[in-house]
């Protein structure tokens, strides 16, 4: 009996022990739990303050410093997680990461789902990173409990049209329309919806319910027409344009939808008689109109058209601003594309008396004057505009460039040096230059700039006939950045035309294909001239095909690459497929209006001797 009742007063004293030390333990954890979220109570109001006070650095680390203390503290995983987001280090913006910041975001959101602002926040940061089942999730959610939160709708019509589903985004802008009725920019949105929907119907619906509801509002008509012009149902598309212009005869923007309705209907009298009321009409900007003016110069200048009816809408709009600097500007440009380079420097003229400090219309004049073959025109406005500005780096490019064609080589070559000088004071340009007499701190960006550099210095020795220095100045580039493909092709070119060393030319051409130029058009017409010159055609003609290939994904094609491609197939006796390629040379130049150029002659003499000789 004594031995069982001592088992059993042990048993429940053991119990009891245990439940007690298990009562201690708890008891010991939560004012470790209270010490924890103190602690992070206190970084997290450090970091409020220190937002709120622009520091935003000393900010995120009072809130890590608060989500260390106590990961589940709602408030500061919030904050913590919506500052990571803000980095732009990648290691905060990988993909592991970018979960990271927001899983600590949805502790909150999901702890305190009646904060609107940051459901909202959190659904537009979800959308955003393409979580779009979660932003839709959240965001359904804050909507339900509190439907006054239209700005949640807006964002959950996004979230559901990222996710491809275009029906309930529409009901989502619906939902928003319930709370705060109809807005033409809600419509438009909606439209676009049910438009990729492939919903004509519910388009015109949604068009004519925004229409009823003011059928005196000149956007709504206008509108309407749009979705109507949109489904190719073209008749009440003008219908709706001309209801709009008749509800606001003064309109410009009524006239500048009729007058697009005319354009596609390539009906010029009607889209001229209507540009030119648009361009008369007092409630568009003047931005808007030389926009407007400019698109329809181009389309004329690119179309070949009758520039008449491009002189006599410009009239109109400079008889509104006849002293606009921007209208001027137009102006010069509209001349120099018409080729009239001298009407286009005395407009671009009145435009920098109006406004000196403008740079851009300076280096218009300049382009112009070189244009029409007045460099040295163009260096004296170049020495006139210092004193009104300071010549930008493109405008002291184009200095060199108009010194060159003016045969002022040195001061060509100045301005390069001067460059040069800016990376690397001191550097004897003139000697063999070695990496060691650059300074130690250069970067790579810096070696890379200063290797063209040199070879541009390069291309101007050779353009003055100062062979012997360009090729030092090729060496020199190549010894900064051997990988510089631009230096080794016109050295390779230049050596080749020169009567140089063929074997260097062709390693030089071979090593600027080597890298991310390899379907170079005019590097690979480089190596199929020389291998051409050593008498190998038929590799020749291997290249130089391929070179007009990569040329024809250009926009700009080369008459030189038709001139080689013809002289490689007339020493493989292929004389037809040679005047055909010369023939296409000279059609570069006759589409250009420059067939007075010696390169055009040559053309058109070899074409002219191989079609004697078959007669």
């Amino acid at each position: 009996m004594k031995s069982g009742l001592h088992k059993s007063r042990f048993f429940v004293i053991a119990t009891l022990a245990v439940l007690l030390t298990s009562v201690c333990l708890m008891a010991a954890a939560t004012r470790r739990d209270s010490e924890a979220r103190k602690k992070a109570r206190y970084y997290f109001t450090a970091g409020s303050v220190a937002k709120a006070a622009g520091n935003d650095d000393d900010a995120f680390e009072f809130f890590k410093k608060a989500y260390a203390a106590d990961p589940t503290y709602a408030e500061a995983a919030n904050a913590y997680g919506t500052m990571r987001l803000a980095l732009p280090m990648d290691t905060f913006q990988s993909d592991t990461e970018l979960d990271r910041s927001l899983a600590m975001m949805r502790r909150f959101v999901d702890e305190f789902p009646e904060d609107t602002y940051e459901a909202q926040y959190y659904g537009y940061v979800t959308t955003q990173l393409g979580e779009w089942d979660e932003a839709i999730r959240v965001l359904e959610r804050t909507a339900d409990l509190k439907r006054s939160a239209s700005g949640a709708f807006v964002q959950l019509s996004e979230a559901y049209a990222n996710k491809g589903d275009l029906k309930m985004a529409v009901d989502a802008l619906s939902r928003y329309e319930r709370n705060e009725g109809l807005n033409p920019q809600v419509t438009m949105r909606k439209l676009s919806y049910l438009l990729s929907d492939k919903d004509t119907l519910g388009a015109l619906r949604e068009v004519t319910r925004l229409h009823l509801s003011d059928s005196t509002n000149v956007a709504y008509a206008i509108m309407k027409g749009n979705v109507f012009d949109i489904i190719a149902n073209r008749d009440s598309a003008l219908y709706y344009y001309s209801l709009a212009e008749r509800l606001d005869p003064e309109s410009g923007q009524a006239k500048l939808a009729l007058a697009d309705f005319y354009r596609q209907g390539n009906d010029s009298v009607a889209y001229d008689s209507k540009m030119y009321e648009v361009l008369l009409s007092e409630d568009l900007e003047l931005d808007t109109k030389l926009d407007l003016l400019a698109q329809y110069l181009q389309s004329l200048i690119l179309g070949k058209q009758d520039t008449e009816r491009g002189d006599h809408l410009f009239t109109v709009v400079r008889e509104q601003y006849p002293h606009e600097p921007r209208l001027l500007d137009l102006a010069s440009r509209y001349s120099a594309a018409k080729m009239d380079f001298a009407d286009a420097c005395e407009q671009v003229s009145y435009a920098i008396d109006l406004d000196p400090k403008n740079s851009t219309y300076w280096g218009q004049l300049m382009t112009y004057q070189a244009a029409d073959d007045h460099p040295e025109e163009s260096m004296k406005t170049f020495e006139r505009a210092k004193k009104h500005i300071v010549p930008d780096e493109t405008m002291l490019i184009y200095y060199s460039m108009v010194a060159q064609q003016a045969k002022e080589y040195d001061v060509a070559a100045d301005v390069y040096r001067g460059f040069i000088d800016s990376i690397q004071p001191g550097l004897p340009l003139d000697s063999t230059l070695t990496l060691s007499m650059l300074r130690r701190d250069i970067t790579a960006d810096q070696l890379d700039r200063l290797s063209q550099l040199i070879a541009t210095l390069g291309d101007i020795y050779h353009e003055a006939d100062r062979n012997d220095r360009a090729y030092r100045m090729y060496d020199n580039a190549l010894t900064f950045n051997p990988s510089n493909a631009m230096a080794a092709n016109n050295y390779a070119y230049f050596l080749c035309t020169d009567g140089g060393d063929l074997d260097k030319a062709l390693e030089l051409s071979a090593k600027s294909l080597a890298g991310t130029e390899a379907n170079n058009p005019t590097y690979l017409d480089t190596y199929a001239w020389i291998q051409y010159l050593k008498g190998n055609y038929g590799v020749a003609e291997e290249y130089q095909a391929k070179a007009l290939e990569e040329m024809a994904k250009q926009p700009y094609p080369s008459a030189e690459l038709y001139l080689h491609n013809g002289d490689i197939k007339l020493k493989l006796g292929k004389n037809e497929e040679a005047i055909e390629s010369w023939q296409k040379g000279m059609k570069i130049f006759e589409d250009n209006g420059t067939t007075d150029s010696d390169d055009y002659k040559k053309l058109k003499e070899k074409v002219e001797s191989l079609e004697k000789g078959k007669k």
